[in-house]
């Protein structure tokens, strides 16, 4: 067979394998396909807890963020108070509220109510400023550390508690309990003063002549009648400022 003959089956081959090669190409753009050494299959990367394999321009996970992890699921006997584990640090829509979040039924919890009263974590309102309540008194929602003579809502204490604080309660009939709540007011002025983070005010989600204390994950609930000092004072030296996510506690409580 003569060269002349051959050339133009020649030709048309190579015009074939450039159409191939051309679809080839358009393939592996618009696929997505890669083929090559840097080739990641970031289906076989583990997403779970633990020996997770990094991610690429993931953001690495802070001291102040691993501290509050281990703060939060600490349920160490040695500390004031029962502990509650988390329900998550979700917020509701802003105050007031159309429903109020509900205290969990007993051996019902979920994500939509309390498990305790007060609160130690779960839904909660957003940051507002000051808002005025429906009894007429206005407030910082979360609310400042401080001493307040009316209710704070109930769906404000977990933001107290996000924010590093401790949340004293109390509901009292009687001149007993009036008498303590009198020296309830005392120490908390005092340690406020001195830099830990508290908010104490009236509480009428509590039972009759009682005294409730929370902080993130903590809760501490007696009577009036049981009432010490030194009681008080422990749960808010140990929890102030433990649970500190946002890093609200700059310096160290004097106390």
């Amino acid at each position: 067979m003569s060269a002349r003959r051959i050339t133009p089956y020649l030709f048309e081959a190579f015009i074939w394998a450039l159409i191939v090669a051309t679809a080839i190409i358009n393939l592996a753009v618009y696929t997505n396909v890669v083929q090559s050494h840097d080739a990641i299959d970031r289906r076989k990367q583990s997403t779970s807890a633990g020996g997770a394999t990094p991610v690429a321009g993931a953001t690495p996970v802070s001291a102040a963020s691993k501290a509050s992890l281990a703060a939060e699921a600490d349920d160490s006997e040695s500390l004031p108070g029962r502990f509650v584990p988390t329900q998550g640090r979700q917020h509701t829509a802003a105050y007031p509220l159309r429903q109020r979040i509900p205290f969990c039924p007993e051996n019902q919890v979920a994500d939509n109510c309390y498990a305790s009263n007060p609160p130690t974590s779960g839904m909660h309102l957003p940051v507002q400023g000051t808002v005025r309540l429906t009894d007429g008194n206005t407030i910082k929602i979360p609310p400042d550390p401080g001493l307040y003579d009316f209710p704070v809502p109930r769906e404000a204490i977990p933001h107290i508690e996000e924010h590093a604080g401790v949340y004293v309660g109390y509901n009292c009939s009687s001149d007993a309990c009036k008498a303590v709540a009198e020296r309830l007011k005392n120490l908390v002025n005092q340690e406020v003063s001195l830099g830990a983070r508290v908010v104490l005010s009236p509480d009428r989600d509590l039972d009759d002549d009682t005294i409730g204390v929370a902080s993130w994950t903590r809760v501490d609930t007696f009577a009036a009648s049981d009432y010490t000092d030194e009681r008080l004072r422990a749960f808010i030296k140990a929890h102030s400022c433990r649970f500190d996510p946002e890093q609200f506690c700059k310096t160290t409580p004097v106390n």
